[in-house]
Order: structure tokens, then C-alpha cells, then sequence
């Protein structure tokens, strides 16, 4: 127990609060702010030293079991307890994203792998993060485009600005892309 304490690596704490708890914090809120927010400061002052832990909430997923329970557990209405899922997670990622802006464009790696199991439904709000970095973001470039391939993805029409605005560096791979998207079924896509 002593070996496991010692070696697990220390959740950075910033005015006596975890990270875990300011991401909760910063999470309560919407996006674009219109004034600083604590939990924005406090996430910007630990910095880089809380990509782990915002790496480990973007790599979360619910599994097929804990998804089935989840189902089961809202259609009843006796027991009320709050139960933390991947959708929860991603929102916390998302917060530590939005309050380090550019100082997170380490993490795009990481967020370009959690869109393929993001609910597509927050998939617009990482984009439009990812929008915010411009040309930063252009490790997320293989993951976009997979998701504006898959012609059943209700949230594929957003792929095409998201690649216009980031994919200076790899032309060559999306102009093709997006000129197919120019003959694409959904109007949306084509726009």
C-alpha cells in the first residue's frame, strides 16, 4: 500500500483545491465566457503540470455494461446519486482546454483520438477549440477527416470549416477532402 501511495504521480493542487475540483468548477459554466472565472485562473496557473490528468479524462470511455446500467438507472426515479460518465469527463477537458487556450495545443494529439468516441453531439464545442489554435491543431487533421467520412455522423457538416481553418500545414491531404465534400449528398456538407 505504502509502494502504491509513494509511485502514484500527485494531482497538482492550486489555493488548496485539486485540479479535479477546479475542472468540476470550471465545467459548471458556458462557453465563450464573458468574464474569468476562479476555476479558469486556477487551471491556467497549473498549467502544463495538469495534462495527465486532462489526458486521462480525454481517453475516458464508458463501457457497452456501464452505457446499459446508465440506461436503466434514469429511467427510474426512486434513487438519485450523481454518477460521473465519459460525457462529464470530456466537458472537464474541454473547460481545461478552453481556460489554457493555446498553452494546451500539446493535448490536440489527445483530443483528436477522443473525438472518434466523443458523443458526437460535444464533438462542435473541441472543434471549435480546435478552430481557435489555427494551424496548431493540424495533428487533429487524420481524426476530421475520418469523422466527415463517415456519412452517418450527424455532426460531419461541422468537419469541413474545422479543416478549412486548421489544415494550412497538410494541404495535400485535405484539399482533396474538401473538394470532394464540394460534391457530397448533404447539403450542409457541401456549404
Amino acid at each position: 500500500v505504502v509502494l502504491t501511495c509513494t509511485l502514484s504521480p500527485r494531482e497538482p493542487v492550486y489555493q488548496g483545491k485539486t485540479l479535479s475540483r477546479w475542472l468540476i468548477e470550471a465545467g459548471s459554466g458556458s462557453w465563450p465566457r464573458q468574464s474569468l472565472v476562479p476555476a479558469d485562473e486556477a487551471i491556467r496557473q497549473i498549467g502544463t503540470n495538469g495534462f495527465t490528468i486532462i489526458a486521462k479524462l480525454l481517453r475516458s470511455h464508458d463501457s457497452a455494461l456501464k452505457c446499459k446500467l446508465l440506461g436503466l438507472y434514469y429511467k427510474q426515479s426512486f434513487i438519485r446519486i450523481k454518477i460521473t460518465t465519459q460525457n462529464d469527463r470530456h466537458l472537464y477537458a474541454f473547460a481545461a482546454c478552453e481556460a489554457l487556450g493555446s498553452e494546451a495545443r500539446a493535448l490536440v494529439p489527445e483530443v483528436a483520438k477522443a473525438l472518434s468516441h466523443m458523443d458526437p453531439y460535444f464533438r462542435p464545442n473541441f472543434e471549435n477549440w480546435l478552430q481557435s489554435l489555427g494551424s496548431d491543431a493540424d495533428a487533429a487533421v487524420p481524426a476530421l477527416i475520418t469523422i466527415l467520412a463517415d456519412k452517418k455522423n450527424p455532426t460531419r457538416q461541422t468537419m469541413v470549416q474545422t479543416l478549412g481553418i486548421i489544415s494550412m500545414q497538410r494541404r495535400r491531404e485535405v484539399v482533396p477532402v474538401l473538394t470532394a465534400c464540394c460534391q457530397d449528398t448533404n447539403a450542409m456538407v457541401r456549404f
